[in-house]
């Protein structure tokens, strides 16, 4: 109770020095990220249309949307934030991508082929990004095994093995190490079904 007090008066005198500095840039980038924590996205979006190009603030309602599952609503977001971030100056981006593509990859299966098609290859675009740009980053793994169970879930059952047994022999998250040997077990199974039907 006491910390959600004083969390809330911190709020308030942010929220008062914000009327009388109305034009700090940085003051408006941190009463809007409030505003999103509060669950208040409304309210952010106004002060985002003052500070358009703001890159921790463009990121913080590309999230809020990717967590409502508006994914058409978070990709101008996004974009900003890549675009305005090229050399990932704010350690923002890898997350962003893994949130992008998990987003394409729920949507994998719920639509016709063609959009299907469109979302697996976005998906698999922003975990290889991760992969390829951020190795250092603490997503790196967790890029490796999402881009294994995209393969998998678009029945690319040879590459999601490749990717699951190399990230199960180096991984070092154990959490990722033992997801990734579940998968792999599941996409082998599913693998050899998909062969005994072709054989069929």
């Amino acid at each position: 109770m006491e910390a959600a007090f004083k969390k809330e008066m911190e709020f308030q005198a942010k929220l008062a020095k914000f009327k009388e500095m109305p034009d700090d840039t940085t003051l408006n980038s941190e009463i809007a990220i409030l505003y999103i924590k509060r669950e208040q996205l409304e309210k952010a979006l106004l002060i985002n249309k003052k500070i358009p190009d703001d890159v921790k603030l463009n990121n913080e309602v590309a999230l809020a949307y990717l967590g409502q599952r508006q994914l058409k609503k978070a990709l101008p977001f996004s974009k900003k934030v890549i675009e305005n971030d090229p050399k990932n100056t704010s350690g923002l981006l890898p997350t962003l991508h893994i949130q992008l593509g998990v987003a394409y990859g729920n949507q994998i299966r719920d639509k016709t082929e063609d959009i299907a098609a469109e979302n697996t290859k976005m998906a698999l675009m922003h975990f290889q990004k991760v992969i390829d740009t951020y190795p250092k980053s603490d997503v790196y793994e967790l890029a490796q095994l999402y881009l294994g169970v995209t393969y998998s879930i678009s029945k690319q059952y040879d590459k999601s093995i490749e990717v699951l047994e190399k990230l199960v022999n180096h991984a070092t998250d154990e959490r990722v190490k033992l997801n990734a040997e579940a998968n792999l077990k599941q996409v082998k199974e599913l693998a050899a079904e998909a062969e005994q039907k072709s054989d069929n």
